[in-house]
């Protein structure tokens, strides 16, 4: 009987023992089984940490590349770096196995995001603005450019105008004829006969010019340069300057053309061969010259 009970007890501790061992398998099992979650969770965790660092940098330098020339926007933009710049220290010292913080970092990352859009929005806007105002004052100073040129060519017209007007105003002599006249009044080739000098010329019709009392200045150049002069002689202006004339007639100019013939009296005993030129003033104008060549 005794034999009997003990077998039974032996069964019975085999049958614990048996429960035991199955238990603690099964509890070895559950517990690799958490571990490996654990690990592929933080793993998980990791790769998502990595992901949003990316994201920052990638936003940081979007917010960059968005500098205008507007100073307040730019201040605006530099806080939001500033903050960008703070998520990123915060993440790299943040733990892979904190998963609520690292879920409100992303929700952070994806509001930056929104604002960013914003500001993309808003300086497009400016830039189109601008544009329209790059338009505007280029069309203005078009219209500035058109209109300066219009007033240099009606300047320029204003100058020819009157430049024509001046000519118009001025007198001419035409048909000019020098001739030397000897002791009887008849014309002479020979330097050593000349008496006289006969300057015979038309002066032009003009219309425009002022009538009245007008003075013809000749001068008469020998052939070294020199203006022939006697007791009648003396000067006139002419550009700014006094010059020698060799002899002057005054007329009664009406505007119509004037057939005039004006004389030099030679005060010297002998005149030496060569050409000889008569240069024809009035009004302050060079209004003709002639020439003749004396033996």
């Amino acid at each position: 009987m005794a034999e009997k009970n003990s077998n039974i007890g032996y069964k019975i501790t085999i049958i614990l023992l048996s429960f035991i061992i199955i238990y603690f398998v099964f509890d070895k099992i559950h517990t690799i089984k958490q571990k490996d979650s654990m690990i592929v969770e933080i793993e998980t965790q990791t790769m998502q940490k990595d992901s949003l660092n990316d994201e920052l940098e990638d936003l940081f330098l979007v917010y960059e590349g968005l500098q205008t020339n507007n100073a307040q926007i730019n201040d605006s933009l530099a806080v939001q770096q500033q903050r960008i710049q703070d998520l990123m220290t915060e993440l790299s010292n943040l733990k892979a196995s904190d998963y609520a913080r690292i879920k409100q970092l992303k929700d952070e990352v994806e509001t930056l995001k929104t604002i960013m859009k914003s500001y993309v929005h808003q300086i497009d806007s400016l830039y189109q603005a601008n544009q329209i105002l790059v338009a505007k004052n280029t069309q203005i100073q078009q219209q500035y450019d058109n209109q300066v040129q219009q007033t240099q060519n009606l300047s320029t017209q204003n100058d020819s105008l009157q430049q024509t007007i001046q000519v118009a105003k001025e007198l001419t002599a035409y048909s000019l004829n020098l001739t030397a006249l000897n002791q009887r009044g008849k014309t002479t080739e020979r330097s050593n006969k000349v008496e006289k000098f006969q300057v015979c010329f038309i002066l032009s019709e003009n219309k425009v010019i002022t009538t009245g009392r007008k003075y013809v200045y000749l001068r008469i150049t020998k052939p070294d340069g020199e203006v022939l002069r006697n007791n009648n002689s003396g000067f006139f202006n002419y550009q700014g300057q006094n010059i020698a004339y060799s002899s002057v007639k005054e007329i009664e100019y009406d505007g119509n053309s004037q057939n005039l013939c004006v004389y030099y009296t030679v005060d010297v005993s002998d005149l030496p061969s060569g050409n000889y030129t008569v240069f024809i003033f009035s009004e302050g104008k060079e209004i003709g010259d002639a020439s003749i060549n004396l033996n």
